[in-house]
């Protein structure tokens, strides 16, 4: 039987879920490098907490609906 196939037991990923789950990496690396303290990157935007708050919300929802698509089937 091939790797992946519907009829293997495992946790399974739409695609278009899984593309989204690489954007969300993606973001969450960016986040991650914009808020470096000032003297580790002092030419990088800086974002208040307020918009920091804001888009890890948004990437936390993002998460939320990844993992509803996700499906288990049992061995």
């Amino acid at each position: 039987m091939r790797q992946g196939t519907p009829c293997e037991p495992g946790y399974f990923l739409p695609e278009e879920a899984h593309q989204q789950l690489q954007s969300l990496c993606h973001y969450l690396h960016l986040l991650a490098e914009l808020s470096q303290p000032e003297h580790t990157n002092p030419d990088a935007l800086i974002l208040p907490r307020a918009g920091l708050a804001h888009c890890f919300t948004q990437l936390a929802e993002a998460a939320d609906q990844i993992v509803a698509t996700t499906t288990f089937r049992p061995g």
